[in-house]
C-alpha cells in the first residue's frame, strides 16, 4: 500500500498515512493532521519504491 506524506500549515508538523488509490481518492478532500487534526494540510512530493518479480 502506498505511503502519503503530508505537511501540517498549523503545527509544522509531517506525517504520513497510509492508503490504497481507492482509499486516497475518498480522503484526501478530508485529510487531517495526525497530530493537531487540522485541515490546513499540504501534500508533500516524496519518492517510491517498486518491486518486480525476476524472470527466470
Amino acid at each position: 500500500m502506498p505511503t502519503y506524506e503530508f505537511f501540517c500549515q498549523k503545527c509544522s508538523k509531517p506525517f504520513e498515512v497510509t492508503w490504497s488509490i481507492a482509499e486516497y481518492e475518498r480522503k484526501i478532500k478530508a485529510v487531517k493532521c495526525t497530530k493537531c487534526g487540522s485541515r490546513k494540510v499540504a501534500k508533500r512530493i516524496s519518492a517510491f519504491q517498486v518491486q518486480t518479480s525476476k524472470k527466470s
